[in-house]
């Protein structure tokens, strides 16, 4: 079943949703004997900002959120989250990433603190508000860092559009046709970002001080390069928005974890990540594309160590 699940889904993923619940089990009443395995991906609890408090409190065994810094403010116990979860890493796909505030250059604005001042109305583009929406947690204490807020916005006379995927093509089609004045998302691969800098549009640097106040949640600093974007003036200063770390927590046994990161070492080539192939050794390091930021599960850092890949 499992087989022709992952099958249907890689053949017929538009057509399908993206929540997925497994739990391997036997029956309830020898779950002291055969302690249940329980997957839980996307949907309303574990799309977001509540999966790592679903996995830290046991009721799902195995998740990835994304970016990594999620996992490290549930860990720490900052930001949105009220408390340290016990969680443990035992893998971290990549998928480099920033977040990026790009204005219209028409505006003339230098800082997001210049919309403040100028209590100006803009039509902004970002991501959809729903679910506890990691994106739009990270933008919108972004903003509030800045003394702003998409209501203040809105209360100016301004507008906010939500999109559903970084370069939906009504986003697009706002950029071409300078319908938005601005653009608060990540997801740069996806191309948002070349047709805003092709389109005018300029990407703001974070102040130094608001980047200093993400670092104190668990975010790193980080920069947006222009060898990369051609159409930057410069390197733009920001915060990271990388990695899709799978998550577990401490009680998870040894043995398990073990098991699940020789599975990933197995299916390697059939796994789909943000880049060519899996690189194997990435997955259990700290990387640019994949920051771990939690500690690796003992059992999951048994595995790496002695297929030599730490």
């Amino acid at each position: 079943m499992l087989e022709m699940a992952a099958g249907v889904y890689a053949d017929r993923m538009l057509d399908l949703g993206v929540a997925l619940d497994i739990n391997i089990r036997s029956s309830k009443e020898e779950d002291h004997i055969f302690p249940p395995l329980r997957f839980g991906v996307h949907g309303e609890l574990m799309g977001g900002m509540k999966a790592p408090i679903e996995v830290g409190k046991r009721r799902v065994d195995v998740s990835h959120v994304n970016p990594s810094v999620i996992a490290t403010m549930a860990y720490r116990g900052k930001g949105y989250y009220k408390e340290p979860l016990p969680l443990r890493a035992l893998a971290c796909f990549p998928s480099w990433d920033r977040i990026a505030i790009a204005v219209s250059a028409k505006l003339g604005v230098r800082s997001l603190r210049d919309v403040v001042k100028n209590r100006m109305p803009l039509t902004v583009s970002t991501r959809t508000s729903g679910i506890d929406n990691s994106t739009h947690y990270a933008i919108s204490t972004i903003l509030s860092l800045h003394g702003l807020s998409f209501r203040r916005i809105k209360r100016w006379g301004g507008k906010v559009d939500e999109c559903a995927h970084p370069s939906s093509p009504k986003r697009i089609k706002s950029i071409q046709a300078g319908r938005v004045d601005a653009v608060f998302d990540e997801g740069l691969s996806t191309r948002w970002l070349e047709a805003a800098l092709d389109n005018g549009y300029e990407v703001l640097h974070l102040d130094e001080d608001v980047i200093r106040a993400m670092e104190k949640l668990g975010f790193r600093s980080a920069v947006i390069p222009r060898r990369r974007f051609p159409g930057l003036k410069e390197d733009v200063r920001t915060v990271d928005f990388s990695g899709w770390p799978v998550i577990t927590h401490k009680w998870l046994s040894n043995d398990m974890a073990y098991s699940l990161c020789e599975s990933i070492y197995r299916r390697r080539r059939d796994i789909p990540v943000d880049a060519p192939r899996l690189n194997i050794r990435q997955v259990c390091r700290d990387t640019d594309a994949g920051p771990l930021g939690i500690p690796l599960h003992p059992g999951a850092q048994r595995f790496y160590e002695e297929k030599g890949l730490l």
